[in-house]
């Protein structure tokens, strides 16, 4: 039985006498070159003949490939692994998307307290609320409405307490995400799937007519039942002329009633007469009164009256003042009307 299952190289004659480390060595297998080299050992096998004990029985293995170390194998490798993790199939994302403004309903089923919904303020990210509840075996069944108002991921169960306060152990999750995307043009979406109209029973219009034409009749009447009639417009008293002022004084003349206001009086409005024969009504009192003490017609008149009003011992009498004043007692009109008849 030798020692080896592969047979050992022959030995030179050398190495068999004892000298001859160079062909030891070269004996050795080339798997071991790089391992540290032993001497070799004779070994006598059956039949008296000597064999080397070489690295090969000493332990030694054969080197690794060198592809293994090469950079392009590691390369290579990362990239199967990049695309496995890649293609690696990943759990479905549970939450649900719904839109902005749109009550959606859940229903949750729990063994628990009685649900109820936690208090919450205006601006609040979702209002909720509890439409019905139903049981069934020990296990109520809520119909839960929520509206998302923002954008966001939240869970319904974090939006619920108990009506004692006591802790809800086992309350499922749901979660959803408020998504501004699907709130676009939402309008044009329910118009398509829904029919707008809005039906009030009741005779509602009906009412609102007649409501409105009472409301009317009653504004009216309160405006103008027992309200006072305005009364007429005043007619403005017509002024006196100049010939109804003169007949006025020279009936005070005639009775012997005039005084001294009224002497004035009747100075200015003969003097306003004779101007306006004249037509001094612009000229200064100083030039009218020359001009009238120059006319003919009124020279002698204004002569009279200022002897009768300032020189009262003068033998200017009363009736000759009279018949000064007589011819200016009658309307402009009747007095044309007059001279045209004649």
């Amino acid at each position: 039985m030798e020692a080896h299952s592969q047979p050992t190289p022959p030995i030179s004659k050398a190495a068999r006498d004892g000298d001859g480390s160079a062909d030891l060595q070269s004996a050795v297998s080339p798997a071991c070159s790089r391992q540290a080299v032993q001497p070799a050992e004779r070994v006598e096998g059956e039949g008296g003949v000597r064999r080397l004990k070489t690295c090969e029985t000493a332990g030694c293995k054969p080197a690794l490939p060198a592809a293994i170390c090469n950079s392009r194998t590691l390369i290579a490798a990362c990239i199967v692994v990049l695309i496995g993790v890649c293609l690696w199939p990943r759990k479905a994302d549970d939450i649900l998307n719904v839109p902005l403004g749109v009550e959606q309903a859940a229903i949750v089923s729990y063994s628990g307290p009685v649900l109820a919904v936690k208090p919450f303020k205006w601006g609040v990210a979702v209002n909720v609320r509890i439409a019905r509840m139903t049981e069934d075996t020990g296990v109520r069944i809520y119909d839960v409405r929520y509206i998302a108002n923002r954008d966001g991921t939240f869970d319904l169960k974090d939006f619920l307490t108990s009506e004692d306060g006591s802790r809800l152990d086992g309350l499922p999750a749901f979660k959803f995400r408020g998504d501004p995307k699907l709130s676009k043009h939402l309008d044009a979406r329910i118009q398509e799937t829904e029919e707008i109209s809005v039906e009030v029973g009741g005779y509602y219009t009906l009412t609102l007519i007649v409501l409105f034409v009472l409301w009317i009749g009653w504004l009216l009447l309160l405006i103008f039942y027992g309200r006072p009639k305005p009364p007429p417009p005043v007619v403005a008293a017509r002024e006196p002329t100049m010939a109804e002022l003169l007949r006025a004084l020279l009936a005070q003349l005639e009775a012997g009633t005039l005084d001294a206001a009224a002497k004035a009086r009747l100075e200015m409005l003969l003097l306003r007469r004779w101007r306006e024969e004249l037509a001094l009504t612009n000229a200064p009192m100083i030039a009218s009164l020359d001009a009238i003490s120059r006319d003919e017609k009124t020279s002698q008149a204004l002569r009279q009256l200022q002897l009768w009003l300032h020189r009262p011992s003068s033998a200017v009498r009363r009736e000759d003042i009279a018949a000064v004043i007589a011819p200016y007692t009658v309307e402009p009109e009747q007095s044309e009307a007059a001279e045209v008849k004649a």
